[in-house]
Parts: structure tokens; C-alpha cells; sequence
């Protein structure tokens, strides 16, 4: 995606965060144009590409745009990826923390605050290109988390099957919620203070306190075709992943993963591998990378 403007001017690298005051850090604007101008370059970024995303999720509203990052609370910040050769936007990825309630796999819920995935976008003339996987490894890298410590909103298949890839996250533990964990998501957390139950948890009772419960792992290729191992205990609604709107959708929209876990586009075939991006650029793709 063009502007009319240099990316480079706004974006001191190509791989960059803006965070609630709308100002890419170290911004060459500033110097060059004024804090006024910076701002209001990166508040249109924001909401092009926040529309953008929107639109490929098929959402009635944006999910990001530079009015929610002001307001945003939990430090959220967008990690941009541009092309400054083809002075093109080529993807953003908005995490940020949120209070979560939590189940192990032992059926104990957790109060815990961590780095969720709020909004994945990669433009549609950039996917299957590598990018997705390089924007994700900058975040993860520059956050230091790890990657089965990330909580996700509403992944649908294409995210599940680019985690499955790419990270070999493949075995969920079921919540009552559209945040989803993985396994390893309590090793080693510094927040996790082991088995400490909340009694008033949403099936947790006082009869219940003394009783060891072993939550099922659902593999992730399943995740949106199996409903109902994301009730607990049958006594909650819940909408069906597959009904829920994505923001892993995006990613590719019209692809799903078929029995054997290899990706299918829409004409048949098989995804078998990304593209390099041009020699100039100082961002490499990853060879198996699809986004």
C-alpha cells in the first residue's frame, strides 16, 4: 500500500513502533516537518491501513485505527513493517497487555496480564511472501517474549496453521473465551504463581476445591471445526470460532488447512514455500514463510 508521502521520512527504519501517541520512535519527521506533522502522517497511516484490515476480516468497524491506539489502555503499541525501496506499507501488528482470567490444564483459573495479539495485517499484494513471519519474529525479539507465552484473539485457521508452522504451537488449552492459549503458555512465567485457584471462577465452586481435573488439549488443525471442547463442562455459551470474526483471517483469507496440515488457497494448491523479497531491501524473507 502507497502514500503520497515518503515512508521513510515518517518510519526511521522499516520495521517500526508507534505507540498511543502516535508517533513512530525516533521519527525523522520530527526533525524535518514538526512533532504536528509526524503525528499526522502516522494518524493516516493508522486508519488506511486499520480500514484495510477491517475490510479483509469482512468487520463492520475497525479494529485499529489511530483514534482506539490513543485510547487504548494495557500499553498498546503497532509494529509496522514498510517496504522503503517501493515506499509501500506492508503490514502491522498491534499487541498490547489485557487482564485475562485464565484455565491450566489442571482446570485452575489464573488472573494474569499477558502480551496479547490484537491485530495481524499483512496487505493482500504481500502475502505468501515471507513478511508475516518477519514482522512477527521483530515483535517477538524486540518484546523478549516467548512465543507460547502470547495470548491470541479469535485466530482462525490461516493464524492457527502460521503459528502451527512457523513457532510449532499445536496443542491448545481450552478456554470460555475467544483468547487462545497454547501449551507452555505457564512455563516459566514470571507472573504465574503455579496452582492458585479462584474459587469463584467461572466452574470453579467450593465443592469443587479439593478435585483434580485434567483439561483435555485440543489439537490446533481442530480448533475451528470442534465447538464444543470450548465449553467447560457444558454450561457456558460460547460462539464458535468458525462464526467469529478473525484476525488471523486476514493473513490469507481464502485459505484453509486441509487433514495432512498443509495450506490450500482457494484454487487447490498447495503453499509450498515464500518468496525472497528484492536484493535491496534489509529485510529477508523466511524461506517457508507464507505471510
Amino acid at each position: 500500500m502507497e502514500f503520497n508521502f515518503r515512508l521513510a521520512d515518517v518510519f526511521p527504519s522499516e520495521i517500526s513502533i508507534v505507540g498511543k501517541d502516535l508517533i513512530p520512535v525516533d521519527s525523522p519527521s520530527i526533525q524535518k516537518y514538526g512533532t504536528d506533522r509526524a503525528k499526522e502522517q502516522t494518524m493516516e497511516i493508522l486508519d488506511v491501513f486499520g480500514k484495510a484490515s477491517g475490510l479483509a476480516q469482512n468487520l463492520p468497524h475497525m479494529i485499529t485505527s489511530a483514534a482506539k491506539l490513543r485510547e487504548s489502555d494495557g500499553g498498546q503499541i503497532v509494529y509496522f513493517l514498510c517496504d522503503f525501496q517501493r515506499n509501500q506499507l506492508v503490514g502491522l501488528l498491534r499487541i498490547g497487555k489485557k487482564k485475562l482470567f485464565i484455565y491450566d490444564q489442571q482446570g485452575v483459573q489464573h488472573e494474569l496480564n499477558p502480551t496479547c495479539i490484537l491485530d495481524f495485517y499483512i496487505h493482500e499484494s504481500k502475502q505468501r511472501m515471507g513478511y508475516g513471519k518477519v514482522l512477527f519474529d521483530s515483535m517477538l525479539q524486540n518484546e523478549q517474549v516467548d512465543v507460547r507465552h502470547l495470548a491470541i484473539d479469535r485466530p482462525s485457521d490461516k493464524l492457527i496453521f502460521f503459528l502451527r508452522q512457523h513457532y510449532q504451537l499445536t496443542k491448545i488449552i481450552p478456554q470460555v473465551y475467544n483468547f487462545v492459549v497454547f501449551d507452555g503458555f505457564f512455563n516459566g512465567r514470571s507472573d504465574y504463581a503455579g496452582k492458585k485457584a479462584r474459587w469463584a471462577g467461572l466452574d470453579q465452586t467450593p465443592e469443587k476445591k479439593n478435585t483434580t481435573v485434567v483439561t483435555q488439549f485440543q489439537d490446533s488443525r481442530s480448533y475451528n471445526n470442534d465447538t464444543l471442547i470450548h465449553f467447560r463442562n457444558l454450561q457456558h455459551g460460547y460462539v464458535p470460532q468458525s462464526l467469529a470474526s478473525s484476525i488471523g483471517s486476514v493473513l490469507q483469507p481464502n485459505e484453509r488447512v486441509n487433514g495432512s496440515g498443509s495450506a490450500k488457497v482457494a484454487n487447490g494448491h498447495e503453499l509450498n514455500g515464500g518468496h525472497a523479497l528484492h536484493k535491496h531491501s534489509n529485510i529477508h524473507s523466511n524461506e517457508n514463510g507464507f505471510t
